[in-house]
């Protein structure tokens, strides 16, 4: 055999093992795709993040519709900060639960890398989104109840109708802002929040300080009620507040409320409840629900709750007055706190159905306060004057209700809620 031969043997068996190598990859590509079309179509309805985005990304490659849901655990720091990890993950667990429930043939639901938040892959079928966010919320807020334990939390959900994983999350951060109305992502109202996330992880980490105080009735010494205020890193929550965005104020508010209503809880206080509330808190459509959400899942019945109104700039008025209406017949008492006394106070009385009045030492000593108490005795409006001195003649103070002693709390991490 010469060279020739000898080289032409040599480039057929190479041309041979290409063509083999080839063949093989083509099966291998056959039977990887083919695994992985099998993989994708037995696929839980309930999966792992990793897996979810592998799914998301087949259904893009099959040009299918759909819509993408992000379901927020609203606070879950909270939870976290009062009961052991093992109650939180059966929590979180019973909520991605029940959002699988609700999902059609093809489905999907996951955890995303923030343990608060979960995922939807909705096969788009000619439904309402925002109809759908607002089922998935209802599922969402189902209550866990488990060896005395009692969590039941609201939520925040936002929907687009493609992959579109970072403006997804700018309509969730819009959904919070709005305490948790349902969200349809729209690129010109939600741009990207470096500020929300910064107030996200500073509110985390703050350092809260819940300062109730017992209120007696003057006359009649039998009514009992708790006066409640938060301080923030020492400051007071108005002030803190005040510091914050305007469209960031009510959702931060209202989990210095949820706050409250937590540590009460856990700590078996049943009474009449203060809770501090921004005017401007009032202008959110879903207030209501929220504010009833939070209560009732602590445990506290509407009709023994007091909302301390601060005074703050409002836009919509029409719907701050809507609401107050609304919790007034709720059997909720709405009470002003005072922080000057003008003749705007009466307007303002009158206009937001005020039946109690609060006041402190400085406005005790107003030139004024002898009007503004005449007019509230004659108005039968209650006054309640803030202060932590002794020995004071109460009788004489022509106010009906004086805060006292200062509530003992045991603020520590919990195992067991109210039985």
């Amino acid at each position: 055999m010469d060279e020739l031969q000898k080289s032409l043997i040599g480039f057929g068996a190479i041309i041979v093992s290409i063509v083999l190598v080839y063949v093989g990859l083509l099966w291998y590509l056959k039977v990887k795709r083919r695994m992985n079309e099998n993989k994708m179509l037995t696929m839980n309805l309930v999966i792992k993040y990793k897996s979810f985005l592998e799914y998301l990304a087949y259904q893009d490659k099959k040009n299918r519709n759909y819509y993408l849901f992000l379901v927020k655990v609203n606070h879950l720091n909270l939870v976290e900060n009062s009961f052991n990890d093992h109650v939180v993950r059966n929590y979180l667990t019973m909520v991605v639960k029940e959002l699988s429930v609700y999902l059609p043939f093809g489905g999907k639901v996951a955890q995303t890398n923030q343990r608060d938040t979960f995922i939807i892959y909705y096969p788009a079928l000619e439904e309402d989104p925002i109809i759908l966010g607002k089922q998935f919320k209802m599922l969402a807020q189902k209550t866990y109840h488990e060896n005395g334990v009692h969590i039941r939390k609201s939520n925040s959900i936002s929907v687009v109708d493609k992959n579109d994983l970072r403006g997804l999350s700018n309509a969730l951060v819009s959904s919070v802002r709005h305490l948790g109305e349902p969200t349809l992502y729209d690129t010109s109202k939600h741009p990207f929040s470096e500020e929300y996330l910064s107030l996200a992880d500073k509110l985390k980490s703050a350092k809260l300080e819940l300062k109730s105080t017992y209120v007696e009735t003057i006359k009649v010494n039998k009514t009992k009620e708790v006066y409640n205020e938060v301080v923030i890193n020492e400051l007071s929550m108005l002030n803190f507040l005040n510091k914050l965005p305007n469209i960031d104020q009510a959702w931060v508010n209202m989990y210095f409320v949820e706050y409250i209503l937590n540590r009460l809880y856990l700590n078996n206080i049943y009474a009449t409840i203060s809770l501090p509330v921004l005017l401007s808190s009032l202008e959110s459509d879903v207030f209501v629900d929220y504010l009833e959400l939070i209560a009732k899942s602590n445990q506290f019945l509407l009709e023994n709750i007091v909302i301390s109104l601060k005074l703050s700039t409002v836009k919509n008025e029409e719907q701050v007055i809507k609401n107050i209406l609304i919790l007034s017949n709720l059997g909720i008492k709405i009470s002003l706190d005072l922080d000057d006394i003008n003749q705007s106070i009466y307007n303002q009385i009158q206009k937001y159905h005020i039946k109690r009045i609060e006041v402190d030492k400085v406005l005790m000593n107003h030139s004024l306060i002898p009007e503004l108490l005449y007019f509230s005795k004659v108005n039968h409006i209650e006054v309640l004057y803030q202060t932590n001195e002794k020995n004071l003649d109460e009788h004489s103070l022509n106010v009906t209700h004086i805060t006292k002693d200062l509530v003992e709390l045991n603020l520590d991490k919990q195992k067991r809620g109210r039985k």
